[in-house]
């Protein structure tokens, strides 16, 4: 026979197991009737308690989906975009600014701006062409190096490169 603390864990394990079955199991809690030893108001407490666990766990996922819709989610997998905008833009004269083609961006995506690893100097990028021409006001880039921009459109972004012929390469994906 099993006495005193080791007969509380015992049957405080069971209990525990048994709640954990009726939280997955919700149907069969609700159409049950109490176990052996269990007071029928006590039973009929736990299967509300889990009827109200179950219904605030239906409330949350509502209302997370709600949210992930607001946000402009669908709120299942990522997916696949529908294609990719890419490019290289090459600067042809030195310290002057050339400006990346215009191409709307998707709310939740970023233009990812890289240096190329060929360059022998550095890129400087800023959202006009008089700054992308000024060392002192434009973000500097080592070659090999890429920053992603939270834009609206890629035409915001200039470059221009410390050495004639060199460039940047950029990508933004497309719904």
């Amino acid at each position: 026979m099993v006495s005193g603390k080791v007969g509380a864990v015992l049957a405080g394990t069971g209990i525990g197991g048994l709640l954990v079955y009726l939280l997955t199991h919700p149907s069969e809690a609700q159409a049950a009737s109490p176990p052996e030893g269990v007071d029928p108001d006590v039973w009929n407490a736990i299967v509300g308690i889990i009827q109200s666990i179950q219904e605030q766990n239906a409330r949350l996922e509502t209302a997370l989906s709600q949210f992930v819709t607001l946000m402009g989610g669908s709120g299942t997998a990522l997916t696949n975009p529908e294609s990719f905008v890419t490019g290289p833009l090459i600067c042809a004269v030195a310290a002057q600014g050339y400006n990346i083609p215009p191409k709307v961006i998707p709310w939740d995506k970023e233009l990812v701006v890289k240096a190329l690893s060929t360059n022998a100097g550095l890129i400087y990028l800023a959202n006009n062409q008089v700054d992308a021409a000024l060392v002192a006001t434009a973000y500097p880039m080592l070659p090999n190096e890429a920053i992603g921009l939270s834009i609206e459109n890629a035409d915001e972004v200039w470059i221009s490169a410390q050495f004639a012929g060199e460039g940047v390469s950029f990508i933004v994906e497309q719904k």
